[in-house]
C-alpha cells in the first residue's frame, strides 16, 4: 500500500467514525467537569482522548487538557436513551481557560445519539455561566417534545459567538426559553424554521444578548400564548427587524419583544429616513388577542407610542427580515 492509499485510508475512517460531543482547548490547562445539583442523575458516561480508548466517567471528576488542540470526547455507554436531567436535579458543565466544543451533544443522550428529545428540562442549564465556552456543540434534535429541554442552555455563555443550528420543527413549552441569554458576544441568531409553535417556546430566547445586530426570520402564522415574550429585550445593537406574518394572535405574544432595543425605528410616516413599511400582520386577515403588544417596542427609537396597532402600516430605517 503506498503513502497516498494509506492516507486516504485514513481519512475513510475518520469519517466514518461517529462525531462523538467534542470539547477541545482553545489554551494550555483548560478544564472540564460535569457537576449536578440536588440529586444525582441516573446517567452513564464515558469519556476517550484518542476516540478509540474509552473510560468510565465520575460525574464531579476534573479532566484536564494541558496543551491547545487537546480534545476530550463524551457518549452515553447505553443504546437506550436515558436522560440528562430532570426537575429535581440539573447536570452543568464547568469549566476553566477556554474550550471549543463541537459536534453532536445527543451522543451524551445515547450512544447511537438521537434526533427526538423527549424529557423535561433535558439539557436545562447545561452549559449556564460556562464564560470559557467558545463555540457550541451541534443540537440536531428535530422533535422537542419535553418542555425547558434547552432552556437557560447557554445563559451567561458571555465568550459564545455563534449559536447553533437549531434545526427542530415541532416545539414544546418553554423549550427554547431563556436559551441565550446574557450571551453578550453572540452577533446572530439561528434559523428558527419551526411554523408551529408551542406556549413560551422562544420567551426570552436572546434577551440581554447585547451585541446581537441580526434577528432571524420568523415564519409562524398562528401563535401560541407568550411564544415572542421578551425574545430580543434589551438587545441594544439589533438593527433588523423580523417580518411578523402571523395572523392567529395569542395573548402576550409580543410582550415586550423588542423593549430597550434602542437601534429599531419606526414611524407613523414615510419620509427619508423612514422608508421601508412595517405591518403587523404583514397580510391583510388576523385573529387578534388580548395583550398581544404590550410594551412591544418600549424604549426603542420611534415616533410614536410603544405598542403598534395590528393592521397599521408603520415605517422603518431598519432591514426587514
Amino acid at each position: 500500500m503506498t503513502l497516498v492509499q494509506t492516507e486516504l485510508k485514513k481519512i475513510y475512517i475518520w469519517r466514518e467514525m461517529p462525531n462523538y460531543l467534542c470539547f477541545t482547548a482553545n489554551t494550555a490547562w483548560s478544564t472540564i467537569q460535569l457537576s449536578y445539583s440536588s440529586k444525582r442523575p441516573n446517567i452513564s458516561l464515558e469519556t476517550s482522548t484518542d476516540w478509540t480508548t474509552w473510560n468510565d466517567y465520575t460525574i464531579w471528576n476534573t479532566i484536564t487538557l494541558s496543551s491547545i488542540w487537546d480534545k476530550v470526547y463524551w457518549r452515553n455507554k447505553t443504546q437506550t436513551d436515558l436522560w440528562f436531567s430532570a426537575s429535581d436535579y440539573s447536570c452543568k458543565f464547568v469549566m476553566t481557560g477556554s474550550i471549543a466544543a463541537s459536534w453532536d451533544i445527543n451522543f451524551l443522550l445515547n450512544k447511537n445519539s438521537t434526533r427526538t428529545i423527549t424529557a423535561d428540562y433535558c439539557y436545562s442549564s447545561l452549559f449556564q455561566n460556562c464564560t470559557s465556552l467558545t463555540t457550541a456543540p451541534e443540537l440536531p434534535a428535530t422533535t422537542l417534545t419535553g418542555m425547558n429541554c434547552y432552556a437557560s442552555m447557554f445563559n451567561w455563555c458571555t465568550n459564545l459567538t455563534t449559536a447553533p443550528a437549531l434545526p427542530a420543527t415541532t416545539l414544546s413549552y418553554s423549550c427554547y426559553q431563556n436559551m441565550f441569554r446574557w450571551c453578550t458576544s453572540l452577533t446572530a441568531t439561528p434559523e428558527l424554521p419551526a411554523t408551529t409553535l408551542a406556549q413560551s417556546c422562544y420567551a426570552s430566547m436572546f434577551r440581554w444578548c447585547t451585541n446581537l445586530k441580526t434577528a432571524t426570520t420568523l415564519p409562524a402564522t398562528t401563535l401560541i400564548s407568550s411564544c415572542y415574550m421578551y425574545m430580543f429585550n434589551q438587545c441594544s445593537n439589533l438593527e433588523t427587524l423580523p417580518a411578523l406574518p402571523a395572523t392567529t394572535l395569542a395573548y402576550g405574544v409580543y410582550y415586550q419583544m423588542f423593549s430597550q432595543c434602542y437601534k429599531i425605528k419606526l414611524s407613523t410616516t414615510q419620509t427619508w429616513a423612514y422608508q421601508t413599511p412595517y405591518r403587523i400582520p404583514t397580510t391583510w386577515t388576523w385573529t387578534e388577542a388580548s395583550s398581544w403588544n404590550t410594551n412591544m417596542f418600549y424604549q426603542s427609537w420611534w415616533t410614536f407610542t410603544w405598542a403598534p396597532t395590528i393592521n397599521t402600516t408603520y415605517y422603518t430605517s431598519n432591514t426587514v427580515v
